[in-house]
């Protein structure tokens, strides 16, 4: 459904547990774990107790089996941590207490308001990380505290993260009679592959950045449609798994990231290979400076379907970067005449480029009035237009 997110990624995760600074013997309470990733992370760092919090009892009682089912239980006991688990009558307990102190506070959701009451549950020395905001870029914010009963909290950056549900936070302020809530919800095998099926149609999702990056991940994200058809309605969960592998890959190479958009687009192509994937990996490898994996990917690429123009001008293009230009011509015809390429300029460019380094002058001038058909602002084949006209006049 609309709402099951998963596990942040490691960039994320490391920014958190940077922020959170755990202790060895810490006192951490934890509310909603989303999974027992979290949990996992803080006992292995030290803490001396967890507290979990998960509202919804189908969830815990889920979230404890498999916890003692993975071993966690005896790692956990192995460090001397004690994990507890609750629902909204332990946290609503522990809002209301006066007495107990926890040297960390991790909300992984986001809340209308600061929840005051709790974070007052910090040590001097403590911390918290809240999540806060009910629009589209929820802030994470450190809070600590500034004197006996005042807090000071310091904004740190957005973290998209999904809401808490509202009892939650109704809770949590004293608004509400504690009381254990479950959302009516199969758990079966295909809930969870819908779920997973899902999971990354928001390319935003938990993702930790500034406003204006998360916009600039949006945009890319957009500007890139699914390549894999999903036309019968089937929700193959290949098929969306490989396509947001590959525009996320798409997005980190736009960034600037090639190894983890080489990392994307290679997992696209294993899980459903493309002429796509395989281009766009063939490109970033390229970008990493690996010029013959990047040759043997658009091949890779062509082989997988010839009719997408990419792969063959991205060859005659590298040929020709590797001054072998009179190699690069056929590739970059190929290009010229692919059924299925939207940016047919550059290969002509090439081509124009490729004739200017071999003197063919009727050829080049052909080439680059091609070009500035499909590019009318590009100055390289303004300019090899105008040199080889005057020639021909």
């Amino acid at each position: 459904d609309a709402r099951s997110p998963l596990l942040p990624s490691h960039y994320e995760t490391i920014q958190v547990l940077q922020l959170l600074r755990v202790k060895s013997g810490d006192r951490i309470l934890l509310v909603g774990p989303r999974g027992n990733w979290w949990t996992e992370l803080l006992v292995r760092l030290g803490a001396g107790e967890v507290m979990v919090i998960e509202p919804d009892c189908q969830r815990r009682v889920a979230l404890e089996k498999s916890w003692e089912a993975g071993d966690c239980g005896q790692l956990a006991t192995d460090l001397g941590c004690s994990v507890t688990w609750g629902g909204l009558v332990e946290l609503a307990d522990i809002a209301l207490s006066e007495d107990d102190e926890w040297d960390r506070i991790l909300l992984t959701s986001s809340l209308p308001n600061l929840p005051v009451d709790l974070l007052r549950k910090l040590p001097k020395d403590g911390c918290g990380l809240v999540v806060i905001g009910s629009d589209e870029a929820p802030v994470i914010q450190l809070v600590t505290r500034a004197g006996k009963r005042e807090l000071a909290a310091q904004w740190i950056t957005c973290w998209s993260v999904d809401q808490f549900e509202e009892i939650v936070s109704e809770v949590i302020e004293g608004m509400d009679p504690p009381g254990d809530f479950e959302e009516v919800v199969e758990i079966n095998e295909a809930a969870v592959l819908r779920a997973w099926t899902y999971a990354n149609c928001d390319p935003l999702r938990d993702r930790f950045a500034p406003e204006r990056s998360l916009r600039l991940i949006e945009e890319i994200w957009d500007s890139m449609a699914p390549f894999h058809p999903d036309d019968d309605g089937s929700d193959d969960i290949r098929a969306r798994l490989s396509n947001d592998l590959f525009r996320m890959g798409h997005v980190l190479q736009q960034l600037g990231v090639f190894n983890l958009a080489v990392e994307h687009h290679s997992e696209s192509f294993r899980m459903m290979p493309s002429a796509e994937a395989a281009t766009f990996l063939g490109w970033a490898l390229g970008q990493s400076g690996d010029t013959q994996a990047s040759l043997a990917w658009c091949k890779k690429a062509i082989e997988v379907d010839p009719t997408l123009g990419n792969p063959w001008n991205d060859i005659g293009a590298i040929l020709l970067t590797d001054g072998e230009p009179r190699e690069a011509v056929p590739w970059l015809r190929a290009a010229t005449e692919a059924p299925r390429y939207e940016a047919v300029g550059f290969p002509w460019l090439n081509l124009a480029k490729v004739h200017e380094k071999l003197g063919n002058k009727m050829d080049a001038f052909e080439a680059a009035r091609q070009a500035l058909e499909h590019l009318p602002e590009d100055l390289e084949a303004a300019r090899i237009f105008d040199e080889f006209a005057e020639g021909l006049l």
